[in-house]
């Protein structure tokens, strides 16, 4: 295909999906919105003048990240992410950071807490648009592949003033990378597991000076044939998982250095606890669609995209199941300036949702919302930064807070960093809130948060040794935190005070000379999370309680050994690829099931071991990676009372083709 033919493809491809969006918007009332948005587009697409010179563009994947001065952000390493390229989020963050996550079972429902908040306070981004469900609030991990996306990255603390609403404990990035080199890479790879469990991956990635593209198909199942029904007297219950998707990420190059970008994700999942029984059978089917087209034109921005999440639930033989179908249509530009040492980031998202939900008494909900932002980064001088940043939220019938926050970072010396960060956060109560019937309140206040933090960051480095730390201290103030309340048959009311405090810690060694390599990166969290007033007599008891399934101590660690070459001849020295073992450790402190502190899971430790080889001749490589799941055989329990699988295995073959 030639280029022009194919950057005729990618551009038309780009006006569809995003007059979808702008027709969707004109007809629900968003003329200002629209309005400039056409004016920018016009002058994009006005500039023809091949004698102009431009400024040359630097492509960010996350551009958000440089405004949150004083956050903690961490950052996933690739070796690791190949590590982990068959795993779930949830089974790889869970070793990574002190992030506590509450799974239903082995492949099923996972939802995630950071820094003592609930399920739906975490935002995830993909490529910089929020895919929580607009129905609950929340993103299950179950069904996000490590192996879909090139960089991750987690955010702690809030940020609704950079990502949004959801935001109030922190956030998780997913994005995509484009790479303009010559390079056509192929991969394939299987896993085959414990208790009949297997996966299977293809990927190609094709790239040139212009032109970057990634393809990758996903397909695993998990029939859980364990071969015990209870380990030390609890249940252990029995699901299967079907999953497969299939992702796409084109970037294109112009001459005048403009990007052009198309991200595709669409995902099924079918999972089924007690499978055996026709009786206690529970079904959950979620299918997602998602798609995301981007221009960016030096220094403006403009984005297009939807989202559709569909959801099936049901018991028995799944004849009538309760069915949720959201979607959404989405539109965002943004410009930056950059005067001297000062960076303004300033933008507007606008989106429109259409809920069909059973739940809702069968009418169709739609909403729309529009968020305006402005961010700000000052460089003092080589040792201060600082952001000022701040976001409006509108949607019909709710009055979201101004989120404004100010972020230092100073340079005290060579080694040793000072972070501070003041925020205010918000979340829209999720629909479900809202609009569940009899249960659901429209008339609901959103959540309310104001964040502070502060940070010391140490590293050196002497001769084949590098060291850094950091600490972190935080408390967070949550108002209006919705709660389903039992004394009023679950009905959704504004009624909780929340506070989260807390420190984390985090440690990284690391040792290089010559062809060995090791490190160790270990994480410690203290949480306190708790409610602070009393709605009712009987709520007194629960008043300073840390609030159930978050843990006050977690632990995570990761020490490693590589060697670039395993033998001193034959084979594996010609053709040998690096040695590396890694093993993991996860552990955490009771998690309470009980509001007044009365109930609890013991605290567990895990182990995993992972241990990676290959060969390569010419252009091919040949990766076998080893895993032992659980070493010890620790008992624990999920958020259901049913104990977790024990020891269990794992091996991985990936084969690449480079060139």
């Amino acid at each position: 295909m030639k280029t022009n033919e194919r950057q005729f493809i990618i551009h038309h491809l780009g006006l569809y999906y995003l007059s979808i969006s702008v027709r969707c918007l004109l007809s629900k009332g968003y003329p200002l919105v629209l309005a400039w948005f056409l004016l920018s587009s016009m002058h994009v697409f006005a500039q023809t003048d091949s004698s102009r010179a431009l400024d040359e563009v630097t492509v960010k994947t996350f551009a958000p990240a440089r405004f949150m001065a004083g956050l903690k952000i961490q950052s996933i390493d690739s070796v690791t992410l190949q590590q982990a390229k068959f795993q779930t989020l949830a089974d790889f963050l869970s070793f990574q950071a002190p992030v506590n996550f509450r799974p239903y079972g082995n492949g099923q429902l996972t939802s995630i807490g950071l820094r003592g908040t609930s399920s739906n306070h975490t935002a995830v981004l993909w490529n910089g648009i929020n895919i929580n469900s607009p129905s609950t609030g929340q993103s299950d991990f179950s069904t996000l592949p490590t192996a879909g996306f090139d960089l991750l990255a987690i955010q702690y603390g809030s940020s609704s003033c950079v990502v949004g609403s959801d935001a109030i404990g922190g956030s998780i990035l997913l994005d995509s990378k484009p790479t303009w080199e010559k390079k056509a890479e192929l991969s394939f790879g299987q896993r085959i597991a414990s208790f009949d469990n297997w996966q299977t991956q293809l990927s190609a990635r094709l790239s040139g000076k212009r032109f970057s593209s990634k393809t990758v198909f996903y397909k695993g199942v998990l029939n859980n044939n364990y071969p015990y029904t209870e380990r030390n007297y609890y249940p252990v219950e029995r699901s299967t998982t079907d999953s497969k998707g299939f992702i796409q990420d084109l970037f294109y190059l112009t001459k005048k250095q403009n990007q052009i970008s198309l991200n595709v994700w669409l995902s099924d999942n079918n999972a089924v606890i007690a499978p055996q029984s026709i009786h206690t059978r529970e079904v959950l089917q979620t299918q997602s669609i998602r798609v995301l087209n981007t221009y960016q034109i030096k220094k403006l921005t403009l984005r297009g995209g939807y989202v559709q999440d569909i959801t099936n639930f049901g018991r028995g033989n799944f004849d009538k199941p309760s069915r949720t179908a959201i979607d959404r249509f989405l539109i965002r530009a943004e410009h930056e300036w950059q005067f001297s040492k000062l960076t303004a980031h300033i933008g507007t998202e606008a989106a429109h949702v259409i809920a069909h939900v059973d739940g809702y008494g069968g009418s169709k909900i739609t909403e729309n919302r529009l968020d305006v932002f402005a961010w700000l980064r000052y460089q003092f001088s080589a040792r201060l930064l600082a952001t000022l940043n701040a976001r409006q939220a509108f949607v019909k019938s709710f009055d979201p807070p101004l989120a404004p926050a100010l972020g230092l970072e100073y340079q005290v010396a060579k080694s040793v960093r000072l972070t501070g960060n003041i925020s205010r956060s918000y979340r829209i109560p999720t629909m479900n809130e809202r609009y569940w019937s009899e249960l659901g309140d429209p008339n609901l206040k959103p959540e309310d948060g104001f964040n502070k933090e502060l940070g010391i960051n140490w590293n050196h480095t002497k001769n084949d040794f590098s060291l850094s730390s950091s600490l972190n201290a935080y408390h967070n103030l949550i108002n209006n935190w919705v709660y389903w309340n039992p004394e009023v048959n679950y009905k959704v009311q504004n009624l909780q005070q929340v506070l989260a405090k807390g420190i984390e810690f985090s440690q990284k060694v690391a040792y290089q000379h010559k062809q060995i390599s090791s490190g160790l990166m270990a994480n410690y969290s203290f949480t306190h999370s708790s409610q602070q007033k009393a709605y009712d007599i009987y709520s007194v008891d629960v008043i300073g309680k840390q609030l159930i399934y978050i843990p006050k101590h977690n632990f995570t660690a990761n020490l490693f050994f590589q060697t670039l070459s395993f033998g001193k001849n034959g084979l594996l020295k010609e053709h040998g690829m690096p040695f590396r073992a890694t093993l993991q450790w996860q552990a955490n402190s009771r998690r309470y099931t009980a509001f007044d502190n009365s109930k609890w899971f013991d605290g567990q430790q895990i182990f995993n071991l992972i241990i990676e080889n290959g060969l390569r001749w010419k252009h091919l490589e040949g990766k076998v990676f080893f895993q032992v799941n659980n070493i010890f055989d620790e008992l624990y329990l999920s958020s259901k009372r049913n104990a977790m699988p024990g020891r269990n295995y794992a091996i991985n073959l990936v084969l690449n083709i480079n060139k």
